[in-house]
């Protein structure tokens, strides 16, 4: 089973159809006969077996805005064949089946192809804003070609809608029920281009205008962003304009494309249409009121094509005003960041002095510990001494004479406080000195012994 591409053109031959015909016969001499086929077999039987009337006019839908034309390829190459159509034909579908892209903006211009006999072949393509409610649009598009033959009058329109029940449609069928009869070529002319004129173009005003409320209600809070930032206030319904902002800009790129076109568009439609009229015989003809038309919406668009551009470049202004308060926004928070540093930083050296002050009490704390430590080892022996010996070495007072006595043997006092004195101090001194020692090589980085390569190894081996 084939797979369909995502965006195409045409419907496949067994799919259903929906192409309306609306012509000129024998039997229906008042009014055009309508039929309308939902089987492209039956559309190619019908065009291949019929002659060419004087009049007929081809309407074909797509059932929805982005879905394919419901006409297959090969039904319309019948019609192609038939009238012996040109390229043009098939340049009008090019863009059906998918939504008007910008990269197409600036195609669908009219085409006039001159022929032998004084027949024109003339297409276009209008792409046009369509309302869906409140603040809802959308672009839509309709291709026109229409062969006209002025002599023979076997005229050829063919309608491409890119939805069913479109108002151009609705204006065809109007214009199907009425008497055909009493019409004349230039009436015809003037009915059928004034139908796509007035549906097609008379919402651009609309669009417009509903685009330059949105650039103004955008410019407004982009102001009051900005003097918000400026006064170091941030407030959030300033920020989420940026993706409205862009979504506005991008609609607005491809504008001024279509207007042009469409205006290339109607200035040719107004020449030939000049043209046209000098050549009929009534006074008041559907050609020069066609230019008349014409003439009027070519002054309607030229009007908002200007205020389109007034408007691209405040919405440039209006990004490069948000660009200057989102960069004071930051420097403002780089400045408080800055602010807080150097807070943390005042805090952090007056913490260090604190430390600093605590560390020089403790040292001095550390120091009269240290004194009184070594007075006390002084002192140590000579305690160990007297309550080792007593109090013999002394004779006092004892009632019977007034005489102190020292005995010879004191200086063995005197000695033995001296020597553990010495020992005990001596063995202080050595026991701090090697663990001071020890800390040292502690904090030196552990040095692992070489290790022997195998060249050594092989060498004591042998």
């Amino acid at each position: 089973m084939a797979i369909k591409a995502t965006y195409s053109t045409f419907c496949e031959p067994d799919d259903p159809a929906n192409i309306s015909i609306y012509e000129s016969d024998g039997a229906t001499q008042d009014k055009l006969a309508t039929k309308v086929f939902t089987e492209n077999g039956l559309f190619q039987q019908h065009i291949d077996t019929t002659l060419r009337p004087h009049l007929r006019i081809v309407s074909i839908h797509s059932k929805a805005a982005l879905s394919p034309l419901q006409i297959s390829r090969d039904a319309l190459a019948i019609l192609q064949d038939k009238y012996n159509l040109g390229p043009e034909l098939w340049d009008l579908t090019a863009t059906f089946g998918n939504k008007p892209l910008i990269t197409a903006a600036g195609e669908g211009a009219m085409r006039i192809k001159d022929g032998e006999n004084g027949v024109r072949d003339v297409s276009h393509r209008f792409t046009f804003p369509v309302t869906g409610g409140p603040g809802r649009w959308t672009m839509r598009q309709i291709g026109i070609f229409h062969r006209h033959d002025p002599k023979t009058l076997q005229n050829l329109w063919i309608f491409l809608h890119a939805n069913p029940n479109t108002p151009v449609q609705k204006e065809i069928e109007s214009f199907a029920s009425k008497s055909y009869k009493d019409s004349v070529p230039d009436s015809t002319w003037f009915t059928l281009h004034q139908a796509v004129l007035t549906p097609c173009l008379n919402g651009w005003r609309s669009y417009v205008n509903h685009l330059g409320n949105d650039v103004d209600r955008h410019f407004d809070k982009a102001l009051t962003f900005v003097y918000e930032s400026m006064n170091n206030t941030v407030m959030a319904k300033g920020d989420g304009n940026l993706a409205d902002i862009h979504n506005t800009r991008n609609r607005l790129l491809d504008i001024p494309s279509r207007l042009t076109t469409t205006l290339d568009t109607l200035q040719r439609l107004r020449d030939l249409s000049v043209t046209l009229g000098s050549h009929s015989k009534h006074k008041d003809n559907g050609f020069k009121k066609l230019a008349a038309s014409a003439a009027y919406y070519n002054e309607h668009l030229e009007a908002l094509v200007k205020g389109v551009e007034i408007m691209k470049e405040k919405v440039t202004d209006m990004l490069k005003m948000i660009e200057i308060g989102l960069s004071f926004r930051m420097t403002s928070k780089m400045l408080n960041l800055n602010i807080s540093m150097v807070d943390l930083n005042n805090r952090m050296l007056s913490a260090n002095e604190q430390l600093l002050h605590l560390g020089n009490k403790s040292f001095d704390d550390n120091a009269t510990v240290k004194v009184v430590t070594i007075v006390t080892l002084i002192y140590l022996p000579a305690s160990l001494v007297s309550s080792v010996l007593g109090m013999n070495l002394f004779k006092f007072d004892d009632g019977t004479t007034d005489e102190f006595k020292i005995s010879k043997q004191f200086w063995i006092f005197i000695v033995a406080t001296i020597i553990l004195a010495v020992i005990t101090l001596s063995g202080w001194f050595i026991w701090t000195h090697k663990e001071e020692v020890m800390r040292r090589k502690s904090r030196l980085p552990s040095q692992d012994p070489p290790q022997a390569s195998e060249q050594d190894i092989e060498l004591e081996e042998s």
